[in-house]
């Protein structure tokens, strides 16, 4: 796999961006401004870019299209390039309200992408060690980054209890022969899900205590587990136990167990990081977990994703700040990182080879 990193990026009708061209390097990019001011917007340009999608919920066209832009359409243009083999590639998007369009050195591609980004907003630390279901959502976000299979067959799984929820909620006579029907493809998705789950987080294990140590300096020990009813289940288990469950589901008009409500505990010196660690210890051991997956996705593909990381430095004291930004500056991978922090940003600049970017009202400054 190339390792293509971002190197060039002309943003039109994006939100409050201007249209002009952004030059990053392959290291660290210091993106300063003050809050409001079309930091974060960048970011989610060359998420979209990457990844197919926004890190924001809930967004479609009429949220990211510029309304005084005067164009029906959002287009955004890049260069990737990799510095080991010299290569370059233009990639760009077009997006209007009912459909995209994308194009790899001008030539249409539906489906791949130079390479993938990550996204670190400090701010979701309290989500994941308080929502069973954020943790889920990043999980599965996360992993299918990581594994096509395992995205195909959770959208397979998703469209599967939709439908059996649909008949629980209808019931009658011929419920339960739809059912069955549906619990062997329930049953056989749900295997395939657990067994990935349980993968990627022995990954993350393998990875997250020495991960937590490279960047705060600390010793202490993280650990994941997954919380779930059908652990080491093959897919007759679990359709015998829908088959069991069929008349409390029936009653309740929902499925009541299942992979879509498997838990992810996170621990922290063998005690679960909510109830037991300061908010400070939550922070540090969520970014170690994301940092955690970085490394990771780089051993399944021999290359780094672009690390798009969003004021983390408000979220931080300074110790830890500093501890972060030394470890970034080991690192291998590209980094776009926002904050109106003034310290902050005077210790990102002294990192060898770094560039610096003001944005004020969506443009550089």
């Amino acid at each position: 796999m190339n390792c293509w990193k971002i190197k060039k990026l002309q943003p039109q009708n994006f939100r409050n961006l201007g249209n002009q061209v952004f030059d990053f390097v392959p290291g660290i990019n210091c993106i300063f401004g003050q809050n409001g001011n079309g930091k974060t917007n960048l970011l989610e340009a060359v998420y979209l870019l990457t990844n197919k999608k926004s890190f924001r919920k809930n967004t479609a066209f009429p949220q990211m299209i510029n309304i005084e832009g005067g164009s029906p359409e959002i287009i955004i243009q890049s260069a990737f390039e990799d510095e080991d083999k010299k290569e370059l590639l233009a990639y760009s998007l077009r997006l209007h309200d009912d459909y995209e369009e994308r194009f790899l050195n001008n030539v249409p591609e539906k489906s791949k992408t130079p390479t993938s980004s990550v996204f670190i907003n400090p701010f979701d630390s309290y989500s994941f060690h308080t929502s069973s279901t954020f943790r889920r959502h990043w999980m599965d976000s996360h992993l299918s980054l990581m594994d096509s299979d395992y995205r195909k067959t959770l959208g397979k799984f998703q469209k599967s209890m939709r439908f059996r929820n649909s008949v629980l909620g209808i019931g009658g006579k011929t419920a339960s022969n739809q059912l069955k029907a549906i619990d062997e493809q329930v049953a056989e998705y749900s295997a395939i899900i657990t067994d990935k789950r349980h993968q990627f987080i022995q990954g993350l294990n393998e990875q997250i205590t020495s991960t937590f140590k490279a960047v705060f300096a600390e010793e202490h020990f993280l650990k994941l587990d997954l919380d779930s009813v059908f652990t080491h289940w093959d897919a007759k288990k679990i359709f015998d136990f829908y088959r069991h469950q069929e008349s409390t589901d029936l009653k309740a008009h929902l499925t009541q167990v299942g992979v879509h409500r498997d838990d992810f505990i996170f621990s922290f010196d063998g005690l679960n990081a909510f109830e037991f660690c300061s908010l400070g210890q939550q922070k540090m051991a969520f970014l170690s977990l994301i940092f955690a997956y970085i490394e990771l996705f780089r051993y399944k593909f021999t290359s780094y994703p672009i690390v798009l990381i969003d004021d983390v430095s408000g979220e931080l004291d300074s110790q830890r700040w500093k501890n972060l930004i030394s470890y970034l500056e080991t690192k291998k991978f590209q980094v776009l990182i926002t904050t109106a922090n003034e310290n902050f940003g005077k210790e990102l600049e002294r990192i060898p080879n770094s560039k610096k970017f003001l944005i004020a009202h969506g443009t550089l400054a």
